[in-house]
């Protein structure tokens, strides 16, 4: 048994049993074996930890079911408002349209051996609403890991390109418009630099730098859309690959896993969109 596991095991345990536990181990140092005393030790200082407010075991405990994977999502987003990670107006009416739980996983060599965490993807569909988006929401610390949002354009948008395409069984074609309404995810003014401090403060990590030629996401390619990128360029001016192949990839300090965090804004026929986070294809 390992630590996280003991902890999830101590789930509904009140604290004075385990305290009160701790004190017979200890009062009886006679009988009681010295692996056990160490085990009932650790649960005793877990409790006291919980007592004086552990966030990741008191956000394991909030985030341990669908309703409230929701709970926190929605607080999740108003964080991301406020750090100016999203426009003021990014919000989902109703009740998510799905909640699915994802089981913790190695992403292997093409995610440069990130650990994914066990999460919960919380998603609201666009098509009746403005806004749509797929949230994943860490049950250990309540945090968005990976984040993909929609917008579609407003009525009176104008498009900035066209595609035509033969969809369903009937092999009808036909024409898609393409817009740039990126401004409706990203405060319009939201630089490079801006953007990735935010996420630095809201990860927890000391600070970032963007991708250069020592790493190996730094291709040709790579070079081709995101050379000229520096932190004062906007980010409804970076010059995003419409193929979808290429993203931004930023490295931040602190990072145990020394993994690039992917970022990119999208164009779709008909919506746009904004990926940020770990779970992000790698070229």
């Amino acid at each position: 048994m390992n630590t996280l596991t003991l902890l999830r095991a101590m789930n509904g345990i009140h604290e004075e049993d385990v305290i009160m536990a701790g004190k017979l181990s200890f009062n009886n140092a006679k009988t009681v074996p010295v692996r056990a005393k160490r085990l009932i030790a650790f649960a005793v200082a877990a409790v006291l930890l919980l007592s004086l407010g552990v966030v990741a075991y008191a956000t394991y405990n909030a985030v341990s079911t669908p309703q409230a994977a929701e709970k926190v999502a929605r607080e999740q987003l108003a964080e991301w408002r406020a750090l100016g990670l999203l426009n003021p107006n990014v919000d989902f009416e109703g009740a998510a349209d799905a909640i699915v739980e994802i089981k913790e996983s190695s992403g292997g060599a093409a995610w440069y051996g990130r650990l994914f965490p066990h999460s919960f993807s919380v998603r609201w569909y666009f098509g009746q609403r403005k806004y749509g988006c797929s949230l994943n929401i860490d049950t250990l610390d309540g945090k968005i890991k990976y984040a993909g949002f929609f917008a579609v354009p407003d009525e009176d948008a104008v498009p900035t390109g066209e595609i035509a395409l033969t969809v369903g069984s009937d092999e009808e074609t036909k024409t898609y418009y393409f817009y740039e309404n990126y401004d409706d995810l990203l405060p319009a003014d939201q630089t490079v630099d801006g953007f990735c401090t935010a996420l630095a403060q809201y990860w927890g990590y000391d600070g970032f730098r963007l991708a250069d030629k020592g790493d190996p996401v730094y291709t040709e390619d790579y070079a081709a859309h995101f050379a000229e990128v520096d932190g004062s360029t906007r980010m409804v001016d970076v010059p995003w690959d419409a193929s979808g192949r290429t993203f931004l990839a930023v490295y931040f300090d602190g990072d145990a896993q020394q993994a690039p965090v992917y970022f990119d804004l999208m164009q779709y026929p008909g919506y746009v969109g904004l990926d940020v986070g770990i779970s992000h294809p790698v070229g």
